[in-house]
């Protein structure tokens, strides 16, 4: 397993992705208490929620505005913000990583040093950001059916796959573009401040084009947009959001193939 460095990556890592699977599933079971005081005072949430003027209900809880069945309870406190974070969180810390973290530790020049192309490198890091980021999405996957219906949470399985599977791209979309500037910069403080603001801006744009008619055209700019429109703990699996994502993770794995290769490494 350690002869590649998708096996020497996963063992370094294991204690980081053991713990933040933890966190995910702790993240997915926390909410779970909470439920039945939504679902007791639910006509007094849906009458406040029916009064809140469109942009502001859309903009926190969905096109749908479900707020207290227990899928629309998940979508607006689980997947609509905390646990696209610690995915976000993991993912970019680990694109940052693979390379620039490497590269500012003086370990990539042992690494390189036999007989293993640039590109492998590259593919064996994406690898195991990718298993990385599996590993939390079945902890997160696994602590709704487990925790939730002592609390009357249940929700439809094929949803929540749906959901899990699509933050999963969204944080592998943005660990690819870390990965792609630390491989082309070599400083992982960059690749973590870069990602870090365009996933900001991401959110923010989404958030803010809706508001006014000649701006909502940009939201489609916004990688978030095609996580957070879908709703698919309410909706399934939205196919169109999900290739976009995809596309940019894929992007992103290729330019820092290209870059990586051409670029001269630190002494």
């Amino acid at each position: 397993m350690l002869r590649t460095v998708l096996g020497k990556t996963l063992w370094e890592q294991r204690r980081a992705i053991a713990g933040w699977a933890i966190g995910l599933f702790a993240a997915g079971a926390m909410y779970a208490p909470f439920y039945p005081s939504i679902r007791e005072n639910a006509a007094t949430f849906d009458k406040y929620l029916e009064s809140m003027p469109e942009f502001f209900r859309e903009a926190f809880l969905g096109r749908t505005g479900d707020f207290t069945s227990p899928a629309g309870y998940l979508n607006t406190e689980l997947f609509s913000f905390f646990a696209p974070l610690l995915f976000l969180l993991f993912a970019i810390g680990a694109g940052a990583k693979a390379i620039a973290g490497e590269e500012e530790r003086q370990t990539l020049d042992i690494l390189l040093a036999a007989p293993i192309p640039r590109r492998r490198v590259v593919v064996h890091k994406f690898l195991a950001m990718l298993a990385g980021g599996a590993v939390l999405g079945a902890f997160l996957w696994l602590a709704v059916p487990l925790t939730g219906p002592p609390f009357d949470l249940r929700v439809d399985l094929g949803n929540l796959t749906a959901a899990v599977v699509m933050c999963y791209l969204l944080a592998m979309a943005f660990g690819a573009i870390a990965l792609a500037v630390g491989a082309a910069t070599g400083r992982r403080g960059l690749a973590i401040g870069v990602t870090g603001g365009i996933a900001a801006g991401s959110w923010l744009v989404d958030l803010l084009a809706p508001s006014a008619p000649l701006t909502e055209w940009l939201q489609y700019l916004s990688p978030m947009h095609y996580y957070l429109d879908a709703e698919p703990m309410l909706r399934g699996l939205g196919v169109a959001g999900s290739l976009v994502l995809a596309g940019i993770a894929l992007a992103g794995f290729l330019a820092a193939l290209v870059l990586f290769e051409r670029r001269d490494l630190a002494a």
